[in-house]
């Protein structure tokens, strides 16, 4: 086989293989952070003041990872649990959209509320839970990994 050959057999592979990559990767999911990502980031600075309102608290909120049970234990400041809480606990999963899932806030008398992992897939999650409180909103979120 002469040269002129070899050149056009790698070149027509270099082509077959980046058409099929082309191909490959256009079948394939791409999940956003949020499906409305740009008007949740003009509206960011009221995120950045909720979660500065979450880090002046004296009592911070808890969130902690039990593996006995498999749940999240999220622990409101006293104040706040007695003071008519209301807001949502969303538990958000980067690697697929379609993982996550809201809960509404329903704490016990001392503040603490249990949330179920059982069922979710293993990996990383996102806590994130925004709640009202006096009339003041407050964010605050937690990586973990079951």
């Amino acid at each position: 086989m002469s040269w002129g050959w070899k050149i056009v057999v790698i070149y027509s592979g270099f082509v077959v293989m980046t058409l099929g990559m082309v191909f490959y990767f256009m079948g394939h999911k791409v999940d956003l952070v949020a499906d409305d990502y740009y008007k949740q980031e003009i509206a960011y600075q009221d995120q950045i003041d909720k979660m500065s309102n979450s880090q002046a608290l004296l009592e911070p909120l808890g969130i902690e990872l039990d593996r006995q049970t498999l749940s999240a234990i999220i622990r409101f400041p006293l104040d706040h649990a007695s003071s008519g809480l209301r807001g949502s606990i969303q538990l958000y999963r980067p690697a697929n959209s379609d993982e996550d899932k809201t809960f509404d806030i329903l704490t016990d008398s001392t503040g603490v509320q249990l949330v179920s992992l059982s069922g979710f897939s293993k990996g990383l999650w996102k806590i994130k839970v925004m709640w009202n409180s006096g009339g003041t909103e407050y964010y605050s979120e937690k990586v973990v990994t079951l």
